[in-house]
């Protein structure tokens, strides 16, 4: 959760995984949101992504950063404040009710200075059971 103070309001922002959910063919299936500042500047970018599995195993999907949503450095206009995919992950899918815990960076509101670009960012937990 961010908190921004904006001429004597104060606004509460969260980000949050939607949902999420371990596919049968070892697919992530999941639903990002940032915060919706009415500015067009949405989800621009994921990164430092991993699971953990309680049956055993976790998986590191991403190091660095991950453009989305069709923004790209100074190409970040219209982004809406969701973004769901898929990725692969190297480990059987486990049973269904098995709980899992991703750790994952969202990126939002990126703007290009024309010297450097900088976006706004949060570490989102969520943790969740296969369905």
């Amino acid at each position: 959760m961010v908190v921004i103070l904006m001429a004597a309001r104060v606004i509460i922002v969260q980000f949050i995984v939607i949902r999420a959910n371990l596919l049968p063919n070892s697919v992530l299936d999941m639903t990002v949101q940032s915060p919706d500042l009415h500015n067009n500047l949405g989800v621009s970018a994921i990164g430092h992504f991993t699971m953990h599995i309680d049956n055993g195993g976790g998986y590191r999907f991403l190091h660095k950063p991950e453009w989305v949503n069709n923004c790209y450095c100074d190409r970040c206009e219209n982004i809406p404040v969701n973004y769901t995919f898929e990725k692969e992950f190297d480990l059987p899918t486990p049973p269904r009710g098995t709980w899992f815990d991703i750790w994952i960076t969202i990126y939002w509101s990126c703007l290009d200075t024309g010297i450097t670009l900088s976006c706004a960012f949060e570490n989102v937990h969520y943790r969740g059971y296969v369905k």
